[in-house]
């Protein structure tokens, strides 16, 4: 058997075996270990174990810490223990490849002998740490020693100095068994006189500053982004069908794939693996439902994950609950759930394979469990029971419903956990702790976007991928994307002590030695042509110029004559160029001062209207149709509730609750302080878990000393005023000219023969009282003449929540506030306001009857001017000059530029 054997070929590799022709093989480091455990009968080892022996070497750490507390790595031990395992276990695979058998003696540093105690306890322990690669790799170099390996011939990608200490003794023990060894030269022969060749020759050593010949073997492509510069590539190859070039492609990224595949060319099939995978996300999000208080954006996420173990439209349900109210288990909660499962048993009686039963298992399993103190801990079996749960509903989607290869990754990703916990000593679990757990298994998942097609271009990962020379080679994302530096995690006095024993460890100057032959191995290996293509910005990131360039410029000084762009055409001389075309330029209409109906007896009367339509329909009439009539409405964005909207939500439902105690009038300050405290503790948690996360504190106490001084203000107003509280949330309904109105009070006052509507607001004093000095306070107006009792016998006000401010126009109603227009009759304002609104209603009612629908706005103004200029407007509402606030049609009335 013949090999070919590289430390990139693992992965992709160029040019492909040929696999019609049996004998040689093509294998990286884990290829080769795998390859030699068979023929040597050690196969059926795990290659996903690494969780299992960070848990047992952890163990080990903690047993060697009993007996010395002092060992280098005990504080970070106690920082961190999972992540000081994995790092003192690769520490300890490191020594082992390397040859050492932890048998310290009185010379041996201080580091070692805390490892070689901590091995010690390893093989003192009941249980044996799993075999990694440095416990495999071992074995097999026992087993070779025992018995030759089937190999003739070995052929390398990397000279033998640059590959790791533990091969280059295994490679040495097959030499002495015959094994022919062939090592790449350290010289490479330029290819010819050329660009290329020149620039060969100068990474060879073998000459000094050169000229450019401007022949076309060396290229560099730059452009702004990486996606214009995929897209450009793709239509010069699409027109050069004879140009099959090889691509390096260092990142993995599926930019230039995608640009492939708009332009009608073959996919690469690029697998690219991420971290953020939604699938994967369910490992990290579930925990959250052991603890409390809940984090609402964990629970939101979860919900919103394209796959999940919840039904889809529960999921949304419940995403939109939490948008507006960030809590579980509330009473708007309860209402939405009612009203879901009523809705799932009629669908259910039309779609046999909905399983109510296992839906409401599924909302129960998560929402309903017991929770623990986030400050404390979480029995070990809670935490396995939802892990193995995640695994269960994984394998079996993936059996009967999705082809999704993530799932297969959740599901053995979530059995690891499983197994790890099950491994561990402890029966209780920090928060911490458990984040430790899952961070120590969640890795990317692969995501195969499309199949590689037939007839695509050759790519490899990894400059050393390349195992023979390539006609044509383009490096795409030619920039820095490797490390710049190298520490050494092993002290010179170590080292020295290792090195007595004949022990070799990989150095810093080692890694930087194979860095740079993985950055000039590309070059070497390219005969005809290389193209470097270098973008400004690549995934949305500043790039900085490969260390090469540094190269290439010492080499040839100035590049400007091989620097190619869309602009300069320079590729020209050597390919037929994609095309520019120029899209025209299409400027956007301006708003018109109307829009016009052509069948506007189409338009049905609407049954009922609220103030907000009925606002919308006075002022902006364009709305009132877009929203209100044909229901043209934004989709939802689910997210959680910005603070201010929230704490004027939880204000609300505060005030609601407190003003619905009976025993309110003759209650202190001190008694509405403790309950908005006791208030508090089970109203946050159902509505408002956002002020109960971790830093929010400080914003949860201002919330709610500002709640309680609002709070004791209205209910002082009550008493000193001798109010009664009538009704809260109280609904409203009548007519108004020839429209029928509902509507909601916030709260309603009574004091004998009358009655106050108070508009409760958390913010915005200074607008309101603005709004009453301008007589534009419809809303109390229109509430004031839809209660009961006739217009005489009724008070409005505001009232303001952040600084429990009450605003009214006068002090009938309230005697110790500072009124805003004490000097006019409130009666008559109220009279005039109602009239101004009938007639502006029926002047806007009129103009949408003959198809005429106003679009008020700043830049309509002076039409809509020009077109009133002979109407009488001042038995109408004071219509607005700018633009409506928070308007979601400024693309459909051209206000968009």
């Amino acid at each position: 058997m013949n090999l070919i054997f590289g430390i990139a070929l693992d992965n992709p590799s160029w040019p492909l075996p040929n696999h019609s022709q049996g004998g040689t093989l093509w294998l990286g480091p884990n290829g080769l270990l795998q390859w030699l455990e068979f023929f040597y009968g050690l196969a059926g080892h795990k290659n996903n174990n690494e969780h299992l022996r960070i848990e047992q070497y952890r163990q080990a750490i903690r047993q060697h810490l009993e007996q010395d507390s002092t060992a280098f790595f005990s504080r970070s031990f106690a920082a961190d223990q999972f992540a000081t395992a994995a790092n003192l276990l690769s520490r300890r695979d490191e020594l082992l490849l390397a040859g050492w058998d932890f048998a310290p003696n009185a010379t041996t540093p201080a580091r070692l002998t805390s490892i070689a105690q901590v091995e010690k306890a390893l093989q003192d322990s009941e249980q044996s740490l799993p075999a990694g690669f440095a416990d495999r790799f071992i074995v097999l170099e026992q087993k070779i020693k025992q018995r030759p390996a089937p190999i003739q011939r070995i052929n390398f990608v990397e000279p033998a100095t640059l590959i790791p200490v533990h091969w280059q003794r295994l490679f040495k023990a097959l030499l002495q068994q015959g094994v022919e060894l062939n090592y790449p030269i350290a010289q490479h022969q330029p290819q010819s006189d050329t660009d290329l060749g020149r620039f060969q020759a100068f990474l060879a050593r073998k000459s000094q500053t050169q000229e450019l010949a401007k022949d076309g073997t060396l290229l560099l492509l730059r452009g702004k982004r990486d996606t214009d510069l995929g897209s450009y590539l793709a239509a010069l190859l699409r027109r050069n069908p004879n140009f099959h070039p090889c691509f390096l492609i260092p990142d993995k990224s599926r930019t230039l794939d995608e640009a492939f595949i708009h332009e009608g060319l073959p996919s690469l099939g690029i697998q690219p693996a991420s971290l953020a995978r939604p699938t994967l996300q369910a490992l990290k999000l579930i925990p959250n439902f052991l603890w409390t208080p809940i984090d609402p954006f964990k629970i939101m996420e979860f919900v919103c994950l394209p796959l999940k173990p919840l039904e889809t439209e529960l999921a949304n349900r419940i995403a939109q609950q939490m948008a507006q109210t960030p809590g579980i288990l509330g009473e708007s909660w309860q209402a939405m759930l009612g009203q879901y499962f009523a809705e799932l048993e009629e669908r259910a009686a039309k779609e046999p394979s909905l399983d109510i039963r296992e839906i409401r298992q599924q909302y129960r399993f998560w929402f309903e469990r017991r929770r623990y103190d986030i400050a404390g801990v979480v029995p070990k079996s809670e935490v396995e029971e939802i892990f193995l749960y995640l695994h269960i509903w994984a394998t079996r989607t993936l059996e009967q419903k999705s082809n999704n290869p993530s799932l297969l990754t959740l599901a053995e990703q979530a059995k690891q956990i499983v197994d790890l916990l099950q491994t561990l000593p402890e029966n209780e679990l920090t928060r911490l702790e458990l984040e430790r757990i899952v961070r120590t298994v969640y890795e990317p998942a692969p995501m195969q976007m499309s199949l590689q097609e037939v007839g695509r271009f050759p790519y490899v990962h990894q400059p050393n991928a390349l195992t023979a020379p390539v006609r044509d080679l383009i490096w795409w994302n030619f920039t820095q994307n490797e490390p710049d530096y190298f520490f050494s995690r092993w002290y010179d006095q170590e080292r020295n002590w290792l090195q007595g024993l004949n022990i070799q460890l990989s150095s810093p100057s080692d890694q930087n030695a194979l860095l740079g032959f993985q950055r000039r191995h590309p070059v070497w290996m390219s005969k005809h042509r290389l193209i470097l293509v270098v973008p400004e910005i690549a995934e949305g990131e500043a790039m900085l110029p490969h260390p090469l360039l540094g190269d290439l410029e010492a080499c040839f000084g100035h590049l400007d004559a091989i620097t190619c762009t869309e602009e300069n055409q320079l590729l020209k001389r050597y390919f037929e160029l994609p095309q520019k075309v120029n899209i025209p330029f299409r400027r956007l209409g301006k708003p018109a001062a109307f829009l016009r109906l052509n069948h506007p007896e189409k338009l049905v009367e609407r049954a009922e209207e609220t103030f907000t339509s009925l606002e919308s329909l006075l002022y902006y009439p364009y709305q009132w149709l877009f929203r209100h009539h044909i229901r043209l409405r934004k989709s939802s964005i689910l997210s959680i509730v910005k603070d201010s909207t929230l704490q004027g939500n939880l204000a609300h439902r505060f005030f609601q609750n407190l003003l619905l105690i009976p025993e309110l009038s003759s209650w202190t300050k001190s008694q509405v302080d403790q309950w908005i405290d006791r208030e508090a503790e089970r109203l946050l948690h159902r509505e408002g878990a956002v002020l109960l996360m971790y830093g929010k504190e400080a914003e949860r106490k201002r919330f709610l000393k500002r709640l309680k001084f609002a709070a004791w203000s209205l209910v002082n107003l009550l008493q000193n005023n001798e109010w009664a509280v009538a009704a809260t949330e109280l609904p409203l309904e009548g007519k108004f000219a020839t429209i029928q109105l509902n509507a909601r009070a916030d709260l309603v006052l009574a004091r004998e023969l009358e009655q106050t509507v108070l508009d409760l607001k958390w913010r915005g004093g200074l607008r309101r009282e603005l709004m009453i000095k301008n007589e534009e306070d419809l809303q109390l107006a229109l509430y004031a003449h839809l209660l009961p009792l006739s217009t005489d016998q009724v008070h409005t006000a505001y009232f303001i929540m952040e600084n429990g401010w009450l605003i009214a126009r006068d002090r009938s109603a309230f005697k110790d506030i500072t009124p805003i227009s004490p000097d006019v009759n409130p009666i008559e304002v109220r009279k005039r306001i109602l009239q101004k609104m009938e007639a502006t209603l029926q002047w806007r009612l009129t103009q949408i009857r003959r198809g005429e629908v106003e679009i008020r706005c700043a830049a309509t103004i002076a039409h809509l001017e020009e077109q009133y200029a002979e109407d009488d407007l001042l038995a109408f509402l004071e219509l607005k000059r700018e633009d409506a606030p928070f308007d979601d049609y400024r693309t459909l009335i051209n206000l968009v530029k």
